[in-house]
């Protein structure tokens, strides 16, 4: 026992013999670690891929502070939020503390006075912290709540966090047991749980031994624990926190096939076929993956039954590349391979990008397995191609070559709809290249070939008019490429892209107008990576800012129960939830209710990521579970901001007594005047 003149340290109380254990311990915990990141990193950089570790370094950290050190995600889920930064922050505190300790004791004296009694206070409460979150945590597990793998590591984890809390604050006690031998006193105020402690072991004979003892315990377990931090689900706290750092510029971040008309010359494949064909991001977010299940939970295809979970296509991904089988196809129907079916199941809604603590983005590898499928296979009549792509899915990218939109319709019943629209609006609706326009409205392939929903477009045609503005329509206006993106055909994609940007460049407009979350998405994310500029706006954003600046005012009460569906495309995926709610809540006699899952947390209709056009029959269909959740809210009518929730609600409305009306079409009713004509 050592008195410094300042407090009473027994740290190294009969140990100061075992000082060559720590730094031997100390120095194979290093070199655990070190050798781990190696091998981790040989993993990412497989092939020769560059990691660009320094660029952009301003929004590294940034992301560093916020994802990973902040946690912003991991609290999203209140209880498990809560439990994890139980442990987290017990941990940090305790690392923390062992760090001030040394510094104390070989660099400079800093634990005295009333930092020190705040120092052993915060030891105290971090190691009660550390026990309650690991207990919590394992009863969370074993109970078999979120779908939580209950493989064995995890527990052993836990019990290793639970050994250091325990026995560093048995430590503490026979430090304080030791104080009150030395100098018959102790308080309970700044070490409760020592001085506890300590009342039972005050007198005890072998008090030193016990010390002795518990403290080479200690120290085994922590160093163990470091050591292995590489090769057990800890990995996460530093691949977690490097995804995080590095994450994509934003969750609408999907690269593009770069060369794609050369490969396509060369019968070059693109995309995810083996593992080989990703990035060092991609092979960082599959070493992320926590485990936590949130993507898994949140999915709405996994929810109905669908066979994609989102977590165990990750891992499974992590197992062949811990594996090395980087010449292996991905897709397969054999263990250890991923199934068409499961990759199909997909509708890209982002939920499980949203909800991921660490960013992994699941749909980014989704979305490069289905560019692998497409591009090694014909989408034409072969059996490969049966076998990996769903047959509606084929037929839909068939029809936008052939016809310019998914669904094959002649495109000459859009113009007689046009001619239509040009004897209720006037000629000038049709947009000419010698015109300026306030907007050029895209009016979308749903919209433009469905009768149940062009009224939408009609509706805001009207509001725009009444506001004042100059809107025109493009006669000739095909797909904008969505479809053919999100099923994985990137070279129609592109060559889409390129003839609708022909077309633009040939007409003048401050902006372009959809009323599709799809179309908007990738006229503002997507088309840019292909030089294409645009200031879009989708028709809820100039609603609510057209009845923010009083330009418009619904005065006519719309007497009904209301309730709202998020799209995908214009929520999670571009951050958009509260302009539709403005344009409903200022329709006068609306009562709105919210269903339980909404903006972030909202459920896809099942209309995304091309199954608008194709459908994996497996469980439920997303669109019943959706509506059913409308009709439970008692609400009479479902309140859509896209033409694809649109059409998905409409096929389960009658069953679940529930009509469904765009926005644009409700503001419409509600601003309509006596005798005022259309």
């Amino acid at each position: 026992m050592v008195y410094t003149g300042k407090t009473w340290i027994i740290h190294f109380w009969h140990t100061e013999d075992l000082e060559l254990l720590v730094y031997a311990l100390a120095g194979l915990a290093v070199l655990g670690i070190l050798y781990g990141l190696y091998r981790h990193y040989k993993m990412w950089s497989h092939g020769g891929q560059r990691i660009p570790f320094t660029s952009n370094l301003g929004k590294r950290i940034y992301n560093l502070v916020k994802y990973a050190l902040l946690q912003y995600k991991v609290i999203m889920k209140p209880w498990p939020g809560f439990i994890h930064l139980l442990i987290y922050l017990g941990m940090a505190w305790l690392l923390i503390a062992t760090t001030l300790r040394a510094i104390d004791l070989h660099v400079v004296s800093i634990l005295h006075g009333g930092f020190y009694m705040a120092y052993k206070l915060l030891n105290n409460l971090a190691g009660l912290s550390v026990i309650t979150g690991s207990i919590l945590a394992i009863i969370r597990r074993a109970s078999g709540r979120d779908n939580l793998p209950n493989d064995r590591i995890y527990y052993i984890v836990h019990a290793a966090f639970l050994t250091i809390a325990v026995t560093g604050l048995l430590l503490t006690g026979m430090n304080d047991a030791g104080y009150r031998i030395a100098a018959g006193t102790s308080s309970p105020y700044y070490d409760p749980v020592g001085y506890l402690i300590g009342s039972k072991l005050e007198g005890y004979s072998s008090l030193a031994t016990l010390y002795r003892s518990v403290w080479v315990l200690h120290l085994v377990v922590v160093m163990t624990t470091l050591a292995l931090l590489p090769w057990t689900n800890l990995w996460h706290i530093l691949a977690g926190s490097l995804n995080a750092a590095y994450a994509r510029e934003s969750m609408a971040d999907i690269a593009e096939v770069e060369d794609i008309e050369k490969k396509v010359d060369e019968g070059e494949t693109f995309g995810i076929i083996k593992l080989s064909d990703t990035n060092w991001k991609h092979r960082m977010d599959y070493d992320a993956c926590t485990s936590c299940m949130r993507c898994t939970n949140a999915c709405p295809a996994f929810n109905t039954g669908k066979p994609l979970s989102p977590r165990d296509l990750i891992i499974t991904l992590r197992n062949m590349m811990y594996s090395g089988k980087w010449d292996e196809k991905i897709i397969g129907e054999g263990d250890g391979s991923v199934k068409p079916e499961t990759v199909w199941s997909c509708v890209t809604c982002g939920a499980c990008v949203y909800q991921c603590p660490v960013l992994i983005h699941h749909v980014d590898t989704i979305l490069n397995l289905r560019r692998g499928m497409v591009s090694e296979y014909s989408i034409l009549e072969s059996e490969e191609a049966e076998q990996a792509i769903p047959e509606d899915a084929r037929n839909a990218l068939y029809n936008m070559m052939q016809t310019g939109n998914p669904f094959g319709f002649n495109p000459a019943d859009r113009e007689e709809w046009l001619n239509e629209l040009a004897s209720k609006f006037g000629d000038e609706i049709i947009a000419q290249p010698d015109e300026e326009y306030d907007y050029l409205y895209w009016i979308g392939c749903v919209t433009s070939y469905d009768p149940r929903i062009r009224p939408v477009a009609e509706s805001l045609i009207r509001i725009l008019r009444k506001a004042g503005y100059k809107v025109g329509i493009l006669a000739e206006e095909a797909c904008c490429g969505e479809p053919a993106r999100r099923m994985g055909d990137e070279f129609l994609f592109s060559e889409t892209v390129n003839q609708n940007k022909e077309i633009l460049s040939s007409y003048k407009f401050k902006k372009l107008l959809v009323t599709c979350p799809h179309g908007y998405h990738v006229f503002k994310n997507e088309y840019r990576k292909y030089g294409v500029e645009l200031d879009v706006e989708h028709h809820s954003m100039l609603l609510a800012r057209l009845i923010r600046e009083g330009k418009i005012k619904p005065n006519k009460e719309v007497r009904t129960i209301l309730t709202y569906h998020d799209p995908c495309y214009l929520g999670r995926w571009n951050g958009h939830f509260e302009e539709p709610r403005e344009v409903i809540k200022s329709i006068p006699g609306v009562e709105f209710r919210e269903m339980p899952r909404n903006r972030g947390n909202s459920f896809c209709c099942g209309g995304g990521g091309g199954q608008m056009f194709y459908e994996i029959k497996a469980g439920e269909r997303l669109a019943t579970v959706r509506a059913k959740e409308a009709a439970d809210t008692g609400a009479k009518i479902v309140a859509v901001a896209c033409p694809y929730c649109n059409t998905m609600f409409r096929a389960e409305a009658d069953q679940f007594n529930l009509e469904v009306k765009d926005i644009a079409e409700l503001l419409a009713e509600s601003m309509e005047d006596d005798g005022e004509s259309s």
